[in-house]
Protein backbone atom coordinates (compact mmCIF):
# COMPACT_ATOMS: atom_id res chain seq x y z
CA UNK A 1 0.00 0.00 0.00
CA UNK A 2 1.36 3.46 -0.81
CA UNK A 3 2.44 5.53 2.16
CA UNK A 4 1.91 9.25 2.73
CA UNK A 5 3.97 11.61 4.83
CA UNK A 6 1.95 13.59 7.40
CA UNK A 7 2.77 16.18 10.04
CA UNK A 8 1.08 16.49 13.41
CA UNK A 9 1.69 17.83 16.90
CA UNK A 10 1.67 15.47 19.91
CA UNK A 11 2.05 16.03 23.62
CA UNK A 12 5.67 15.40 24.58
CA UNK A 13 4.81 12.55 26.97
CA UNK A 14 2.73 10.80 24.29
CA UNK A 15 5.54 11.04 21.75
CA UNK A 16 8.04 9.68 24.28
CA UNK A 17 5.78 6.73 25.04
CA UNK A 18 5.43 6.01 21.32
CA UNK A 19 9.19 6.31 20.87
CA UNK A 20 9.91 3.93 23.77
CA UNK A 21 7.41 1.42 22.40
CA UNK A 22 8.98 1.67 18.95
CA UNK A 23 12.40 0.84 20.44
CA UNK A 24 10.91 -2.02 22.46
CA UNK A 25 9.25 -3.53 19.38
CA UNK A 26 12.06 -2.67 16.97
CA UNK A 27 9.69 -0.72 14.73
CA UNK A 28 9.73 2.88 13.54
CA UNK A 29 7.52 5.35 15.39
CA UNK A 30 5.43 5.69 12.22
CA UNK A 31 4.60 1.98 12.46
CA UNK A 32 3.49 2.33 16.09
CA UNK A 33 1.33 5.37 15.26
CA UNK A 34 -0.12 3.69 12.17
CA UNK A 35 -1.12 0.62 14.20
CA UNK A 36 -2.66 2.81 16.90
CA UNK A 37 -4.70 4.80 14.37
CA UNK A 38 -5.83 1.60 12.64
CA UNK A 39 -6.96 0.08 15.95
CA UNK A 40 -8.77 3.28 16.94
CA UNK A 41 -10.64 3.53 13.64
CA UNK A 42 -11.58 -0.15 13.70
CA UNK A 43 -12.96 0.05 17.23
CA UNK A 44 -14.78 3.33 16.55
CA UNK A 45 -16.45 1.86 13.47
CA UNK A 46 -17.36 -1.36 15.27
CA UNK A 47 -19.09 0.51 18.10
CA UNK A 48 -21.12 2.64 15.76
CA UNK A 49 -22.32 -0.26 13.63
CA UNK A 50 -22.95 -2.75 16.43
CA UNK A 51 -25.20 -0.80 18.75
CA UNK A 52 -26.52 2.12 16.79
CA UNK A 53 -27.25 5.47 18.37
CA UNK A 54 -27.75 4.24 21.93
CA UNK A 55 -24.42 2.38 22.06
CA UNK A 56 -22.63 5.26 20.41
CA UNK A 57 -23.90 7.78 22.93
CA UNK A 58 -24.02 5.46 25.97
CA UNK A 59 -27.75 6.09 25.99
CA UNK A 60 -27.39 9.82 26.56
CA UNK A 61 -29.50 12.04 24.34
CA UNK A 62 -29.61 15.80 24.58
CA UNK A 63 -33.00 17.15 25.58
CA UNK A 64 -33.98 20.69 26.33
CA UNK A 65 -35.33 21.53 29.79
CA UNK A 66 -38.98 21.61 28.67
CA UNK A 67 -38.80 18.06 27.31
CA UNK A 68 -37.15 16.78 30.49
CA UNK A 69 -39.83 18.48 32.62
CA UNK A 70 -42.61 16.99 30.46
CA UNK A 71 -41.02 13.53 30.63
CA UNK A 72 -40.79 13.68 34.43
CA UNK A 73 -44.36 14.96 34.69
CA UNK A 74 -45.73 12.26 32.35
CA UNK A 75 -43.79 9.41 33.97
CA UNK A 76 -44.96 9.57 37.57
CA UNK A 77 -42.71 7.65 39.96
CA UNK A 78 -39.82 7.55 37.48
CA UNK A 79 -37.35 8.88 40.03
CA UNK A 80 -38.80 6.90 42.94
CA UNK A 81 -37.17 3.62 41.87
Amino acid sequence: MPRRKVSTVLDEHLFRRAKLESVRQGKPVSGILGEAIERYLTEAGRGRAAGGVVAGTWGVLKLDRRKVDRLLRDEEGLLDA
